[in-house]
């Protein structure tokens, strides 16, 4: 068997579950996730895309432990029979490239929205606060630059702040995202309200379509579209890779605050698939 240990986030999961699938089709066998708290969010979300869940309190065989590291070296034969534990995150195109038409046949189809309509996914929740990244964030006129390279009708954003309009810092205070940031961590709550404002203007020249959905259903939406467009959100990327896009737009720098530790999934060469900066 392969267990995957999950962490916190969806999009994290998807990479992580999708690493252990992979493996567990070599070794033909099947993958159980773990999830990072008997409560988690992200439940009932993974298991209607397929994914299964360990009981509670079951205990785990002995395994063979794969991360990051010795995820290729996973592969050979020896390994095979055994019992593997996945915990990392497995963030690499090289991992699901050359298998993608495979893996996109584990999800349920999704049905086409409009292919004349382009979605934007537009994070915000922690990434609101972050000082380590806040100044090097694409700001409106690069979206701007980004959605006018799109042939399009109508704007569709898929967003996880409770609300699209002009908001204040006792309004932010009040919002629960579903991951905090310590205050020495955070820029002040002014710089974020005044960000987020400043998208509210920008967008509002396309009169954007922004509609409340819970995470399986926006994350079936992003999959959806023909044009789709997104900054670094690995919700996102997914959606992008497991639908039926023409045109994708991946923020180039992906998450540049990261130094060599950055990522290389804007990176992955589909011909429908451009970065933007």
């Amino acid at each position: 068997m392969i267990y995957v240990k999950l962490t916190n986030g969806f999009g994290n999961n998807l990479f992580q579950y999708n690493a252990a699938k992979v493996l567990a089709e070599h070794h033909k066998t099947d993958v159980i996730a773990l999830p990072p708290y008997p409560e988690y969010y992200g439940i009932s979300a993974l298991e209607s895309l397929g994914v299964k869940f360990v009981e509670p309190l079951t205990p785990l065989p002995p395994v063979y432990n794969v991360t990051d590291k010795n995820y290729v070296k996973s592969f050979s034969k020896v390994f095979s029979g055994r019992d593997m534990l996945l915990h990392g995150y497995f963030e690499d195109y090289r991992y699901f490239v050359n298998s993608r038409e495979r893996i996109k046949s584990w999800y349920p189809e999704t049905e086409v929205k409009n292919d004349k309509d382009l979605v934007l996914h537009f994070r915000t929740g922690d990434r609101l606060f972050f000082k380590n990244e806040f100044h090097l964030r694409p700001r409106p006129e690069n979206y701007i630059k980004a959605i006018s390279s799109f042939d399009f009708e109508r704007l569709h954003i898929v967003t996880d702040m409770p609300c699209w309009e002009h908001i204040t810092v006792s309004d932010l205070e009040s919002m629960k995202f579903h991951s905090s940031v310590p205050k020495e961590q955070s820029v002040s709550p002014q710089e974020s309200v005044d960000f987020f404002n400043s998208f509210i203007d920008g967008f509002s020249c396309f009169d954007p379509i922004v509609e409340k959905r819970d995470l399986i259903e926006d994350f079936n939406f992003l999959r959806g579209f023909k044009n789709i467009l997104f900054e670094h959100g690995t919700m996102a990327w997914w959606a992008a890779f497991l639908g039926s896009p023409n045109k994708v737009g991946v923020y180039g720098p992906w998450r540049s605050w990261k130094g060599k530790s950055n990522k290389n999934l804007s990176q992955i060469p589909l011909d429908e698939w451009f970065k933007w900066e």
